[in-house]
């Protein structure tokens, strides 16, 4: 799907509150807005572009174990696989999406949307 389907759907898809408990569970905070509406829609990978894959929800819960990287303790959420080594993340602290380069270790590109990030 495009990027634009991608942010369409997600919009549209109703809240999950089990998988946004979850997650506000792992990460010891409040999940909502952008974030709460994409962990709602990852029922399964959806591929966006050429370029970008968005993690499941298993694949966001397994993330750390499969990346050997502590997202918790970076304040970071990984939702989705920008390749050449680099994660879209929602940084939690700043209540911002960014980059992460797993290679370097550093977000960068931080922006108010998904959609400036995609």
């Amino acid at each position: 799907m495009t990027k634009q389907e991608y942010i369409d759907n997600v919009k549209k898809y109703p809240e999950n509150a089990e998988r946004i408990r979850v997650i506000s569970d792992i990460y010891g905070t409040e999940i909502k807005g952008q974030i709460a509406q994409i962990i709602s829609f990852a029922d399964n990978a959806d591929f966006i572009g050429e370029e970008r894959m968005a993690f499941s929800f298993n694949e966001i819960l397994s993330a750390a174990k499969e990346y050997d990287i502590d997202f918790k303790a970076l304040g970071i959420i990984p939702i989705i696989d920008a390749y050449d080594n680099e994660l879209i993340v929602y940084d939690i602290a700043d209540n911002k999406w960014a980059k992460y380069s797993m290679s370097d270790d550093v977000l960068f590109k931080k922006r108010d949307s998904l959609e400036e990030i995609l």
